[in-house]
């Protein structure tokens, strides 16, 4: 059991502490991102259940082969697509709402690079928990390629969505006592996680039709958008720290 733990857990771990480390200015609370850790797996659990529900009443599902399109001389089927779509707003929702009951509330939200990490640690608490299932269906192989492709992956897609979440807060404690003072915070964070959930639905979409190639140059897409987020939130940072 405990190889076990370990083999699933210690990359979830080692990702984590690399995201960490991407900032150096400030201490971050540790007993938080291990909640947001938790939380993340937890998540995991919940986006199961939506899934299931989308796949056993609805018109989506993952293997259904008609109708079709063509797009680029490729036959694209329309139903098994929308499901995968639909997994990326489900999943990332169950991210989102961790984010939501730990994070938005709390005084260790004070900048955007805060919710671009606490978002990579909740993702990677959810891919984390995949693996187990991964490990179970496939074996060790297939956890070791996750960790080295999947894992950030998952990162990367809900990084926009952190982000958001963060200048929402922002938003919120800015704004003026006015009838649409909530207005604004709340479609920042509906705008983050459409954002994140299209970046998550597509690259299942990309797999599910064998476009690996598409799928890898996603991730690494995501890792740009992800760097470029970050360093303009640690910069703004630094900046409010600095005078």
């Amino acid at each position: 059991m405990l190889p076990i733990l370990g083999i699933v857990l210690v990359p979830g771990i080692l990702w984590g502490w690399v995201f960490y480390h991407a900032q150096r200015y400030k201490k971050v609370y540790l007993p938080l991102l291990l909640v947001l850790f938790l939380g993340g797996m937890c998540s995991g659990l919940l986006a199961l259940v939506l899934n299931h529900v989308v796949e056993k009443y609805t018109i989506f599902w993952p293997e259904a082969l008609w109708p079709q399109i063509i797009v680029f001389g490729k036959f694209i089927p329309i139903l098994s697509s929308g499901f995968w779509f639909l997994v990326g707003l489900n999943e990332e929702f169950a991210k989102l709402l961790v984010l939501l009951a730990v994070v938005y509330p709390s005084r260790h939200l004070e900048e955007p690079f805060d919710g671009i990490l606490y978002a990579a640690v909740v993702s990677v608490g959810f891919a984390t928990l995949e693996n187990f299932y991964y490990l179970d269906q496939f074996g060790i192989a297939v956890v070791a390629a996750r960790t080295i492709i999947t894992i950030p992956a998952h990162a990367f897609m809900s990084v926009p969505m952190g982000y958001f979440v963060a200048k929402s807060r922002l938003l919120l404690e800015s704004g003026n006592e006015t009838k649409f003072r909530f207005y604004f915070p709340m479609m920042t964070i509906i705008q983050g996680w459409i954002i994140s959930a299209f970046l998550h639905g597509l690259y299942d979409f990309f797999l599910s039709l064998k476009m690996e190639r598409e799928a890898y140059l996603q991730i690494f897409v995501m890792g740009g958008i992800s760097f470029w987020l970050g360093r303009n939130a640690l910069r703004v940072s630094k900046r409010k720290i600095g005078g």
